[in-house]
């Protein structure tokens, strides 16, 4: 995404009073929609559920990301971190893109080149609004998106970081919501969103809808 010189820097307070929370929240909200969210909702954090067994399906089966990426699992923060530092927030964004066809969103190796082009949509929607946030004084916001960002920005067979290179997208790549432990069936079907599993045994074509999800913690 390119660099523009015209974010807000707000003086930081220690108080946040509950209008202007609420206008930044809708805000943030709003941008997501202008960046091409089709769904935004300003949520509880508390909604977000952290379970272990989704962490422990990155190997269960193994993800072909496994042990390849400084954000995938073993590395990367654990459930038990994520569930306590998402404790002490009390407010997220969390946006979807509707994935259209929903084909384009299969493991399918002939759809692979779509379903990157979706996933880096949602990253750079995810950088975005947490750089917003913190340039309007909420300094720990924090994002997260969906699927590796080894497989999704850079592309390459194993993270550059894990061989003592630099990441080529710093300020985008970062943990998933599923490595991370975040139940991010739960969390959509919580929110009102309609969502189905797409696997390699089902014609994605039968599938109503596919979704991409990011959330960024704000508050």
């Amino acid at each position: 995404m390119p660099e523009d010189r015209n974010g807000v820097s707000r003086k930081i307070s220690l108080h946040t009073s509950d209008d202007i929370l609420n206008r930044d929240l809708e805000a943030l909200r709003q941008e997501a929609l202008d960046l091409g969210a089709s769904m935004a909702k300003i949520i509880p954090a508390e909604w977000v559920e952290i379970d272990e067994r989704v962490r422990l399906k990155c190997s269960v089966p193994l993800c072909p990301y496994y042990d390849k990426n400084l954000y995938c699992p073993p590395r990367g923060p654990s459930a038990d971190v994520t569930r306590k530092a998402m404790s002490r927030y009390t407010w997220a964004l969390l946006f979807a893109l509707d994935v259209i066809p929903p084909d384009e969103f299969s493991d399918r190796s002939t759809e692979r080149e779509a379903a990157v082009t979706w996933g880096k949509k949602c990253l750079e929607i995810t950088s975005r609004i947490e750089t917003l946030a913190f340039g309007r004084g909420y300094y720990l916001a924090m994002g997260f998106g969906q699927g590796s960002c080894l497989k999704i920005l850079c592309g390459q067979e194993r993270c550059l970081v894990l061989g003592g290179g630099k990441c080529p997208y710093p300020l985008q790549s970062r943990p998933s919501m599923e490595s991370s432990g975040i139940d991010v069936f739960r969390l959509a079907t919580r929110a009102g969103w309609d969502i189905y599993p797409i696997y390699r045994s089902v014609d994605p074509k039968a599938v109503p809808r596919a979704l991409s999800l990011g959330i960024v913690f704000i508050y």
